[in-house]
């Protein structure tokens, strides 16, 4: 083809109707294949998918949630009574928990009392001082009944509370008969011990007592002894019936009750000689059941080691204990029990029967939800399909956009196919992909792509002797070398965001400024230009390594006002620009032809662009210059590279001789010099 630009239309097409590949083989289109597929011969099975929906989710449901059901009846009815054993487990564990810390109280107490007399802040044969820090202690403490200190010769001072008072008196237990053994034994024990239960006649009530030696440097100097009655820990539990509904009672042993909720007003006179201990017995309290605990009760086996379960029949109605033992409050295990009747379990079979109506209904529910579920996916599905059949059509302008929906998988399905579509539809029109990519952004945002008025910057490029070159090439070796040129320079014309406008045989026209607005077009385009240069050159060097002759390029730049839209028939359009700066650029591409001389590449910018670029490359100035066609002269710049500075002409050298064709129907009165009388950078 000729090489000058009066051989290159403004509006010839981008790509011919068979693409040329950069191996430079032409890819052909592929085989049109059926879209029913056979197996063996035969036509597979093919279900609709609303129907593969519903009944797979409706079986899948229904299996699931009948499974789930049906083992859930089966092991919660057999689970029941474990799960109420394991219930009454943490309750008599939390009825221990709170025994302990209404008795508790009564050691810190006693460590504390005996702490003061071992440091001596507080002198053992001092009453007076004696009697107001045992008062102050009792005071804080009211869980604690009683408080004393008992000195090696059975003598002392105590406090106790009586008739919601604190009284304080001296005593001394030298004489009596009844002297507890852990009173005696005190001087050959180090560690406190609860006694057995006692019965105080003043304060007519069962005690608990916890005795503390107290010693200093080794001698003995007396106990500690801390009292809690037994009434105050049946009112605690009078509390906890009241609360939470739990029928809690505490043992000394089979025949003795130590407290219980029964017992709360209840008196008893044990100032007589008696079998066992100060304590009511079994019998005594009003729980008929209690009474007949260990006499008749049944033993139910229980999943605790710890726990004994006993049922026992009263008066027509079962009732179910359940019992521990607790240590640590004397030489006897005392035991904590609940008794519940044994109705309540009832409550909880009522429980697992009413689970098992909740979960037939939203048995039911679920399957009538996957139905629903599975017809609406299909219709979206089904809707896609078919758009997707007018795709394979290649009926792009037929097609409906797919509505939106809550279903993250098929909103994002919409979504994107909707976008491809519209991508599609732009690849109608305009062939370059980055060209499209950018239009699909504008026309989000702007909304529209009508003609305007836009200030660009266009290149030119063109292969020097291409068509020398062409007539010893065969044409797959001309397509290939087309290729891997115009793959080099779109790289570096669309890393700086620039715009492939067509291919036109061996040259390239290329703009900045469009369709997106770009402040630096100037400066894009010639970093563009810049990478061309590094890159031709370094092709160059693998195309003589390979023993092919090099490439010589030339590239034209010029900034300037021009129209940019679609420009085109109603059949065929093209997004493109043109005007007078479009036909500046490519005469001074044309004349680069005349000062490229050996150059591998020659970079020629009009000072319009120069001045643009803001030092972006280093130019050498080539002053006034006539571009064929135009009157007046046209301010010059040539890229140069410091390498190559030696080679480049001075500024002042003649210019190049004026080719004297006819000026084309647009053209203007030429470009005035925009850097005249600037030295070179």
């Amino acid at each position: 083809m000729p090489d000058t630009p009066s051989a290159r239309p403004p509006t010839a097409p981008a790509l011919p109707a068979t693409a040329v590949t950069p191996a430079g083989r032409t890819a052909a289109k592929p085989a049109g294949r059926k879209s029913g597929l056979k197996t063996g011969g035969h036509r597979r099975l093919r279900l609709p998918i609303a129907a593969v929906l519903v009944a797979g989710f409706g079986s899948l449901m229904l299996a699931a949630v009948a499974s789930v059901l049906v083992l859930g009846l089966v092991s919660a009815s057999t689970n029941t009574f474990a799960l109420l054993n394991d219930k009454a487990d943490l309750a008599l564990a939390g009825v221990e928990v709170r025994v302990r810390h209404q008795l508790d109280p009564a050691r810190e107490m006693a460590r504390f009392v005996g702490g003061l007399i071992e440091r001596g802040d507080l002198r053992a044969d001092d009453s007076t001082a004696m009697t107001d820090t045992l008062r102050g202690a009792l005071a804080g403490a009211p869980d604690v009944t009683g408080l004393a200190f008992i000195r090696p010769d059975l003598t002392g001072v105590r406090v106790g509370r009586l008739n919601g008072g604190l009284v304080a008196d001296p005593f001394d237990m030298q004489g009596d008969s009844d002297i507890p053994p852990e009173v005696l034994d005190g001087p050959n024990r180090s560690a406190a011990s609860w006694a057995d239960p006692r019965w105080l006649k003043e304060a007519q009530n069962s005690f608990v007592t916890l005795y503390q030696p107290v010693r200093r440097d080794g001698r003995y100097l007396g106990q500690v002894a801390v009292g809690v009655s037994l009434g105050d820990l049946s009112r605690f539990l009078q509390v906890l019936f009241v609360e939470q509904g739990l029928n809690a009672f505490v043992l000394y042993d089979h025949n003795h009750v130590l407290a219980h909720p029964a017992l709360v007003g209840r008196s008893f006179d044990f100032s007589g000689k008696l079998d066992g201990p100060p304590l009511p017995r079994i019998d005594q309290v009003d729980d008929p059941a209690l009474a007949a605990l260990w006499s008749s009760g049944v033993p139910v086996q229980s999943l605790k080691k710890r726990v004994e379960a006993r049922s026992v029949r009263v008066l027509g109605s079962d009732y179910i204990f359940l019992t521990r033992k607790m240590a640590g409050y004397g030489q006897q295990d005392w035991i904590i029990g609940i008794g519940y009747r044994d109705g309540e379990l009832n409550v909880e079979v009522r429980r697992l029967y009413i689970t098992g109506a909740v979960g037939f209904a939203i048995l039911l529910v679920s399957v009538g939800v996957a139905l629903l579920v599975g017809r609406r996916i299909s219709r979206q599905v089904a809707r896609l399909a078919e758009a997707a059949d007018r795709v394979r059509a290649f009926e792009f302008r037929a097609i409906p956009d797919l509505p939106d929906s809550r279903l993250r998988e098929m909103a994002r399905a919409a979504t994107a196919f909707n976008a491809m579509v519209a991508g599609l539809r732009w690849f109608e029109t305009y062939v370059p992909k980055a060209l499209v990519l950018r239009l699909m952004r504008q026309r989000e945002t702007e909304g529209g792509l009508d003609s305007v008025q836009r200030e660009v910057t266009v290149m030119f490029t063109d292969i020097r002797g291409f068509s020398r070159m062409a007539e010893h090439m065969a044409a797959a070796d001309t397509a290939a070398l087309l290729n891997e040129h115009f793959t080099l320079l779109a790289a570096c014309i669309e890393a700086e965001g620039g715009t492939v406008d067509k291919f036109i045989g061996d040259s390239l026209m290329a703009f900045w400024g469009a369709p997106e607005a770009q402040e630096d077009h100037a400066v894009r385009g010639l970093r563009a230009a810049l990478a061309i240069h590094h890159a031709i050159r370094a092709d160059n060097r693998r195309r003589v390594a390979e023993g092919r002759a090099p490439i010589h390029v030339r590239v034209g730049l010029h900034s300037g006002p021009v129209v940019v839209g679609n420009i085109g028939s109603d059949s065929r359009i093209n997004y493109t620009i043109v005007g007078d700066t479009v036909n500046v650029a490519a005469r001074i591409e044309e004349l680069s032809a005349a000062l490229q001389g050996e150059s591998e590449v020659i970079v020629l910018t009009s000072g319009v662009t120069a001045a643009k670029g803001k030092d972006a490359v280093p130019l050498v100035r080539q002053g006034g210059r006539s571009l064929r066609g135009r009157t007046g002269m046209t301010e010059l710049w040539r890229l140069v590279l410091e390498e190559e500075k030696k080679a480049a002409p001075p500024a002042g050298e003649k210019a190049a001789p004026t080719l004297s064709l006819p000026s084309p129907p647009d053209a203007g009165d030429g470009v005035k010099p925009a850097l005249a009388g600037k030295d070179t950078p």
